[in-house]
């Protein structure tokens, strides 16, 4: 029985992190898996001992810039060391990751967390457009993405010109508009001794029930944790 803990929560002006937080744990309980759920990183410390995986569906980040005025007195997170210990040790010491789509954003004061997860948003530079219909393409054949055809379609949003490290495996693409360069979404790849799959998708609760979606995520926690 693998042991998952569930990071999801953070500001939320865009998403609803209890309702994303909850879809992931009932889809890994219904897989057969133990799951605990946290709402904030610091809890992430204690939460990590005994465990097989972590789930980051959370944003908690400086809030930099004036769109965030009436948000950051209250989120405006800085990652403190003790917490980056905790992560980097568990991942880079064999520990799995999965990381789910706003968890490109979260710990925006932390580059080893874009090297951990694979790739990272970058202010000023990264972008997406509102959620909507998306097309996205499976680009290799890969035990995460498995089953879900060479095409799938649900409703989500795209991120692109996210900073992605070398060396990642990009399992599919989509665009964020027709003439858009294929940005990719689902990626896999090696931190330390840690397998780390990266879901782009799950913007919200429908995104990860979503049939296609729901398999990716469940197939990814079974290939970071050593399967396949």
């Amino acid at each position: 029985m693998t042991r998952v803990v569930v990071l999801a929560g953070g500001v939320p002006h865009a998403h609803d992190f209890a309702a994303t937080g909850a879809a992931l744990a009932d889809l890994y309980r219904a897989a057969g898996d133990t799951v605990a759920v946290v709402d904030h990183p610091d809890a992430v410390v204690a939460a990590l001992a005994g465990a097989d995986v972590l789930v980051v569906s959370a944003l908690y980040w400086t809030m930099a810039g004036d769109a965030y005025d009436a948000w950051r007195a209250e989120w405006a997170y800085t990652t403190p060391p003790a917490t980056r210990r905790a992560i980097a040790e568990f991942v880079g010491g064999g520990g799995g990751l999965v990381a789910n789509h706003t968890a490109s954003i979260c710990f925006d004061d932390w580059p080893e967390w874009g090297d951990i997860v694979g790739g990272a948003w970058q202010w000023g530079v990264s972008s997406h457009p509102p959620a909507g219909p998306v097309h996205a393409r499976v680009a290799v054949e890969h035990p995460v993405v498995a089953g879900v055809g060479e095409q799938f379609e649900l409703v989500d949003e795209v991120y692109g010109d996210l900073a992605v490290r070398p060396g990642i495996e990009v399992l599919a693409t989509a665009q964020r508009t027709p003439d858009d360069a294929d940005q990719p979404v689902v990626w896999a790849h090696r931190y330390g001794a840690g397998r780390v799959v990266y879901d782009g998708f799950g913007h919200d609760a429908a995104s990860i029930t979503d049939a296609n979606n729901a398999r990716v995520l469940t197939q990814a926690l079974e290939w970071v944790t050593g399967g396949n």
